[in-house]
């Protein structure tokens, strides 16, 4: 699939809604636990991404995109909870940086399936993030060791949530290309949120869900704008399959994204911003330069 200057525009457009979404849900997590912000942000997108499809096009999907949708919704599910397991039981300096995966295995997933050939400079540009993210990660002080790491359970669950992630790409695209409209990004979000619902059910956690989300009604201006940013970068990255390759749009997205996380830790957060850390910057966005420029 060739890449575009309107699959370039939606590419960077859902990278960035991505990281200023990521710093808003940080910010969120002060008050609300992650585990409850997991299902308190797609209850409230799903109203919100069925507003804007409405005022698009008449409700409706393919049939033929419900499957892609179910087991990208299912996926998508899965890897949320073993996400906030991996990050309830392993530092994040280990487990985060193994996201970093998640290009490389999306333009491999899309190379067997999709028939997407990943350039050499594709699968470069992946490395240098990958390289960038292990940089960010070793100087997180639980760094012991390859063996020591592996045998960490949020590890193995991380490397896990990479694999899903990849994979729910690989489904959108397919649902897309099977014809799935607006529609799409609040039928799957809707799926996702209402399976974390059920979960939350059978755990007998709901009342714990409702009382978090008394902190975000105080703060609306800060909840609303992080529930509106994020469904937004969903629909603009549903989008962006239409026009890009799935492993081009997941370097660029998961560049910027540890980079920009970087950058407002500093800005925002008032994180320290190391020469470890800029080295790590520049990398990563070595790496999105290199498949940005040569599409």
């Amino acid at each position: 699939m060739p890449i575009t200057g309107i699959g370039l525009a939606f590419t960077l457009a859902a990278a960035l809604s991505w990281a200023i979404f990521d710093a808003l849900r940080k910010r969120l997590a002060r008050d609300v636990s992650p585990v409850h912000l997991g299902l308190l942000l797609p209850l409230a997108q799903a109203p919100l991404l069925a507003l804007w499809a409405a005022s698009r096009e008449p409700l409706g999907l393919p049939l033929a995109a419900v499957s892609p949708l179910l087991g990208s919704a299912l996926l998508n599910a899965l890897a949320l909870v073993l996400f906030l397991d991996a990050l309830r039981l392993s530092p994040m300096s280990l487990t985060i940086p193994l996201l970093s995966f998640t290009p490389v295995l999306s333009t491999t997933l899309a190379w067997l399936f999709r028939g997407q050939a990943p350039g050499s400079a594709q699968y470069a540009g992946a490395a240098l993030v990958v390289l960038g993210a292990v940089v960010l990660g070793m100087g997180g002080g639980a760094w012991r060791g390859l063996a020591v790491s592996v045998r960490e359970p949020g590890v193995r669950r991380m490397a896990l949530v990479a694999l899903l992630w990849s994979c729910t790409s690989v489904l959108d695209q397919l649902a897309v290309s099977r014809g799935a409209g607006s529609w799409y990004a609040p039928a799957v979000t809707a799926a996702v949120a209402g399976l974390l619902l059920l979960r939350a059910v059978l755990r007998g956690q709901v009342q714990a869900f409702v009382a978090a989300a008394r902190p975000l009604v105080t703060q609306p201006l800060l909840a609303g704008t992080a529930v509106a940013l994020g469904a937004a970068a969903l629909a603009v990255q549903i989008e962006a399959f239409r026009w890009a390759p799935i492993g081009f749009i997941e370097v660029v997205k998961r560049g910027i994204g540890m980079t920009s996380a970087v950058v407002l830790g500093r800005f925002v957060f008032g994180e320290l911003l190391d020469g470890r850390k800029w080295a790590a910057v520049g990398l990563l966005t070595l790496g999105v330069a290199l498949v940005v420029g040569l599409r």
